[in-house]
Parts: structure tokens; sequence; C-alpha cells
């Protein structure tokens, strides 16, 4: 089974042509250009040639490049950390539009088979069978088809720790001083890219059996501490800054002009100057309201929860068993899932070409090596059933597509199946999330995000709302302050049928030229957090409509206290 499934992951990668996909997402095009650059140029500097054999190979331009400078812009270096692009560099060699697939799945599929001999040892033959699940019951599979980092992380936690709990007592002294050297060169990777998983190296170092202990700790820390300092002095040679997270960091997208093509090259201090920098910084503050809306949106968020979109790592709990360190992993886990959450708070999941949750995706192998009960292959087999039928449900549309492209013709998450958009609550917190293809607006002093792809605003300044010819949509409402409810008013022609969900109709009153109201009250918000754009706390509720096609209304709020302050800008 594990072999048939990632035997059909390479042959999508060697098959799939991103070119005719509509374009790149996220951080994709900067580490595709990093790639390139190492792979044709030897180095790690932008400049028009790599700018010039992008556009070439890609047939388009490189939105969302993220570049970083030490030296006011006279070098620009890219602002990724180049591992994941020393990876990929030669298979793009051999082929520029199918090499990141090709090797994300080749990398997947060694991760997978370490992973599945390790824990044989311990569950038994049920090891590959729940390695498939694991990989192919979750969204991880589906990271093979997309240029980022993410997977390759993932594939690194898996092979460092598939060799931590592979060491065996009477191993040789040369063989002990070896494995636990790539243990610790591989979480390092992944840590580099970002510091919370670095609490996986500490799990790991609980892992080192007694016997090993003074050869494989000192081991773990020489090789994470020697690529640390290289690494380290390397980014700070080119970027002024320890990582290249830090120091003067700039996205640019065709609306910006890329440096060298519209931009001169001696420009970088002056779009400093109107732009600011993107180094990465942490939240300013900690707010209750809002971390208790992440934890819930962690767990089960429409589109980026752990639960119904990484459901098999409970196949690791269910087989948990002392020793080893294993206890660790979970807590592990859960401090590096709070730390995102904490220093995050608008964007934990990933934002852009995030497929779910893709910063858990690298702590997800932490949870397949909690599992070290022996199973019975009867029960080893109904559970990993059990697993794949209840994420089916979410697991459908990547079952069906794994190669389609992450948005559907309206704009819409495609990943995203039915059963999730009716079953589980929109993250509100999030402020990267676009499931509708559709901006935020404001109208009448409430903030209005469209949740459905029928949905949007019309009119100049936003004075009317359109719903769509298909009659069904939702919006998420946002007030500064609590209201009773809001008047809808339905432009004419007014449907024949309007339904409302999230709030009680409590009168339809005609209107002369053959439009109608409804004034919808509302029992209680949403939810209350803090927004992005605001340290005050928002009133948020969520409205459902379905009516006989489409029809444009308008809302107003029904306030009992004094007007809102405008606060969205």
């Amino acid at each position: 089974m594990l072999s048939l499934l990632l035997a059909a992951a390479l042959g999508g990668a060697l098959t799939l042509d991103r070119r005719s996909w509509p374009g790149l997402v996220g951080d994709e095009a900067t580490y595709l250009m990093q790639a390139q650059s190492l792979a044709w140029d030897h180095d790690l500097r932008y400049s028009r040639r790599d700018y010039d054999r992008f556009a070439e190979q890609w047939s388009t331009r490189p939105e969302g490049l993220i570049l970083r400078s030490g030296d006011g812009g006279k070098t620009l270096t890219y602002g990724k950390p180049a591992s994941y692009a020393a990876w990929i560099a030669p298979f793009l060699r051999l082929s520029p539009t199918r090499g990141a697939a090709i090797a994300n799945a080749l990398l997947l599929a060694l991760a997978a088979v370490m992973a599945a001999r390790t824990l044989e040892r311990r569950l038994g033959p049920a090891a590959p069978l729940w390695a498939a699940v694991w990989i192919f019951a979750s969204v991880a599979f589906a990271y093979t088809f997309w240029a980022h980092s993410d997977l390759f992380l993932m594939s690194l936690s898996a092979l460092a720790l598939a060799l931590a709990y592979g060491a065996r007592p009477e191993e040789s002294s040369l063989r002990v001083v070896l494995r636990w050297l790539a243990v610790g060169a591989l979480l390092y990777l992944v840590t580099a890219s970002r510091p919370f998983y670095g609490i996986l190296l500490v799990a790991a170092a609980l892992a080192v059996p007694p016997a090993q202990r003074k050869l494989g700790l000192p081991a773990i820390v020489l090789a994470a501490g020697l690529l640390l300092g290289v690494s380290g002095f390397a980014n700070l040679a080119e970027g002024d800054s320890w990582t290249p997270y830090g120091g003067e960091r700039q996205s640019f997208d065709s609306s910006t002009g890329f440096p060298e093509v519209e931009l001169p090259a001696d420009s970088w201090q002056e779009q400093i100057a109107v732009r600011g920098s993107r180094s990465w910084r942490a939240a300013d503050e900690f707010e209750p309201r809002q971390s208790a809306w992440n934890v819930l949106y962690f767990l089960i968020g429409r589109h980026v929860g752990i639960l119904p979109y990484f459901l098999p790592l409970f196949l690791g709990l269910v087989a948990f068993r002392r020793g080893e360190g294993r206890g660790t992993l979970i807590v592990a886990v859960a401090v590096a899932a709070a730390c995102f959450l904490v220093t995050r708070p608008f964007n934990f999941y990933g934002g852009g070409g995030a497929i779910a949750d893709r910063y858990f995706l690298p702590l997800y192998p932490a949870l397949w090596f909690t599992a070290a009960r022996p199973a019975r292959a009867r029960w080893a087999v109904i559970a990993a059933v059990m697993a794949t039928v209840l994420a089916a449900p979410f697991l459908w549309p990547l079952w069906a597509q794994p190669r389609a492209y992450l948005l559907d013709e309206e704009g819409g998450y495609r990943y995203v199946s039915g059963f999730a958009r009716q079953l589980l609550p929109y993250e509100t917190t999030q402020s990267h999330l676009k499931p509708s293809g559709r901006e935020d607006f404001v109208h009448d002093g409430l903030w209005v995000k469209p949740l459905t792809t029928s949905v949007r605003a019309e009119g100049d300044g936003a004075t009317r709302i359109l719903l769509g010819p298909s009659g069904s949509g939702q919006i998420l409402l946002g007030s500064p302050q609590p209201i009773d409810g809001v008047r809808l008013t339905l432009l004419p022609p007014a449907p024949e049928r309007l339904e409302v969900s999230g709030a009680e109709t409590v009168s339809t009153l005609p209107e002369p030229r053959g439009g109608s109201v409804r004034l919808l009250h509302f029992q209680r918000p949403r939810a209350v957090h803090r927004m992005w754009w605001t340290r005050d706390l928002i009133y948020l509720y969520q409205v459902e409509l379905e009516g006989t096609g489409g029809f444009s209304f308008q809302l107003h709020p029904l306030l009992s206290s004094a007007p809102q302050a405008d606060i969205y800008h």
C-alpha cells in the first residue's frame, strides 16, 4: 500500500506541468528563483539574470518575490533559508518546471520508508500501513506538487526521528557518532527555517539510548552547533542578520516592480523608506480572547484545523507507550504550536500557499513516533481504516484532484470540502484567508467579509452588496461595538424567497418600489476579539442567506448606543 501510493505521488510529479496552473502561490517564486540561482549561477544573489531566467522558464513574473540586503541594496539575496533551494536545485537543472515536485516526491518516499522501517520494530507489520495513512489520509501528500519548503521540512523531521528511534544499543562507536550527527544536522535544518521547531532537538536528545549518551549527545550538539555557526556567519555577511528572516527585507510583485527591471539598482533605500521592511516580527502583545479563538481554530478550523486535515495523528497517540522520550514529543508539538499561536496570532497557519496548517507539517512526524505499542494485525487494520474513513469527508477534494490548483474557478479553496464548509467554523482571526476570492470591505460602518464566492461589493464605495445567481452566500460582519442586529434592505427586483441563518428575522416590510426590508436580530456575537487592523475588540456576526436567484441588498446596523467609530483604515 505505502509503496503504491508513493509511486503514484512520484508519477503525479513526473507528469505535472505547473505552467498550466494560473500562477505561483505564496513563497513559491522565491524558492524557485533561489534554487535556479544555485543551479545555474552557483550563488544565492539576485540579479537581472535571475529574473530573466525565471520569466523565460515559467512564462510569468515572480509574484511575491522576497529579497533582503545587508548593505543598503548594493547586494540582494533571497529572504529564505537556502536548504530547500539546495535540495531542489539539481532537479531544476533536469526539469525547470517539474523538478521541484519530483524532488519533493523522492524525499517524501525516503522519509516514509525510513519511518515505516523504524516503527516496524515496535508496532509490527502494521507500520507501513500506518505510515501510508499518516501521509495520504492527511493533507501532507498534497504538498508534493507545491514549491514550498514545508514538505521538505516534514521529511527531514521524519528522517531525523527515524534515525533517533532506530538506534540499537549494540552499534559501533562510529555508527553511533554518524547516526546522531545526522540527527542533529537534519533537525538543525528544520530549526533554521523556524526556530520554534528547535524543541524537537530536545526530544531527539532524550531519545538517545543510555549506552550511547556519551557519544550521541555531543554529536547532536556538535552537528547543530557547527551548522548554526556556518549559516549564521554566512547570513550575517550577506544580509546583516543571523537569519534570512532578519535585516532589511522587501516583497516585490507586478504592482511594485522588480529590482533591475522596473526599479533601478539603487532604489532599495527609497523603497524601504516608502514601504518599510518586511523583517519578521512577533506579535506586540498577548490577547486572551483572540488566543482562545485561535486554539479552537487550530484544532477544528474550517481551513486550517489539524483535526480535520491531520486526523491520523491519533494513530500515534492511541499506540503511545512511555519511554525513549516519546512523551516529550507530544510536549514539543504542543509547545511549538503554542509559540505560533502567540507570535503569529493573525496568521498562525502559514498564509498564502498553505493547504491547511503548513506550519504544523514539520511537527506532524513527531506524533508518528509516539507510537510504540505492538499492534495486532486486525486491530491495526481497523484503526487505519477508521482513521481513513473519518478523514474522508474532509480529504475527498484532495483525493479526487491531488494536483488541482489551490483555488477553484471562483477563488475558493479547492481543498475544503462542502462538508467542512457546513460543519466547521470559519477562522475569524486569520488575516490571510481568502476563501471566497473576494476582498473585505466597509459598508455603512460595518466591516464585511464575504465567506463565499457569490458575495461581492457593488457600486461606488460599496453602496450595495451583490449575491450572485446561485442565491446562496455567507458573510461575516464586524462592528467595533455590539449591535442588536441589522436592517437588510432588498433592492428591486427582490427574490421571491429568502431564508436567513445566523440571525432571527423579526419582521418583513414591503418597499414601495418593489423591494423589501428584513430586520435581523442577533442573539449574541459569533466571536469577539481584536483584528489585524486594530487592538480594539471587534464584535463579529455571521449570516447565511439563501434565496431564489441573485439579488442586491444593503445592510444597516441596528444600534442601541452611540454611533460607531471609524477604525477600519
